[in-house]
């Protein structure tokens, strides 16, 4: 059966840059009907937006809590949609002679929990980002301005998302870090170290990997960078101490991937969700606004 890939990132982290140089490694996307493209996003594939849309109420800026996924795993109406997605992929790949297949959704690290129980020992490639670069990203695809956006709930809600992917990931080898700035700065570099990767836990042999690595490397431009942050979160009055360490934690993850994760080393906030539920009331009143 073929290797199953999953890009684990959140909105405007890298992951439709890396799921596109995924496909150029030689992993099966989806048929052409079957993926979503935007101006903010591609290779979306259709089925699995759908089956996160009913996860996830067709929201997504306010996290479902963990218990109301873990319900949905015992409806067998869900999870039968959830295995027939899988199943048609593992057909779809290898009826192209693919050794694995690829999915992509910035939703997904708000689903996981439900979707842990379905798609077994999966490949996780994770791109890491400055997150405010992810915030004013995200901000600007929402409609809304720089000095419109609420920092401190952004940055709640991308703690929030990628503890979920490190507790996800934690207990697999199966699993790599990408720097998004690594990535822009040293295209080839970078794109060798996720083809060797790949290689290696899909069971090919890298002997003809140079037309490969220049094929993804191909793809990668500067301009693609649109927002770029300071180095350091220091000088940001609205990152509490345990998002700084968070960040820093995944920057050393996208060089020693295996380092040990502690939950409580990067706790949430009390009232952190109850803070993004009026945030999202406000937002919502104001696009309507406009």
């Amino acid at each position: 059966m073929p290797h199953r890939i999953i890009v684990c990132g959140i909105y405007r982290s890298g992951t439709s840059l890396t799921t596109k140089l995924i496909r150029e490694w030689g992993a099966y996307a989806g048929n052409a009907d079957d993926l979503f493209e935007d101006e903010y996003g591609y290779l979306e594939h259709l089925a699995l937006q759908r089956v996160n849309d009913e996860l996830l109420n067709n929201k997504s800026r306010v996290p479902t809590p963990e218990h109301i996924l873990l319900e949905k795993v015992r409806d067998e109406e869900i999870s039968r949609k959830a295995k027939q997605v899988l199943a048609e992929m593992d057909a779809e790949a290898q009826s192209q002679g693919a050794a694995a297949w690829v999915w992509k959704d910035p939703r997904i690290p708000l689903t996981l929990p439900f979707w842990s129980h379905f798609w077994e020992d999966v490949i996780y490639v994770i791109p890491v980002r400055h997150p405010l670069e992810t915030i004013l990203s995200a901000a600007k695809m929402e409609g809304l301005e720089p000095e419109q956006v609420p920092l401190s709930a952004g940055f709640a809600y991308w703690q929030f998302c990628m503890l979920n992917i490190l507790k996800a990931a934690q207990n697999t080898s199966r699993k790599i870090f990408i720097s998004y700035d690594q990535l822009i700065q040293h295209p080839r570099r970078e794109c060798e170290r996720l083809c060797y990767f790949l290689d290696e836990h899909c069971g090919i042999a890298s002997v003809d990997h140079d037309p490969r690595v220049e094929a993804m490397a191909f793809h990668i431009q500067e301009r693609q960078r649109h927002f770029q942050a300071p180095a350091s979160l220091a000088d940001l009055e609205v990152v509490t101490a345990e998002q700084r360490a968070l960040y820093n934690f995944l920057r050393v993850k996208t060089i020693h991937p295996h380092e040990t994760y502690r939950e409580s080393d990067f706790a949430l906030y009390p009232g952190w969700m109850e803070y993004l539920q009026a945030t999202d009331t406000l937002l919502s009143m104001m696009q309507e606004g406009n």
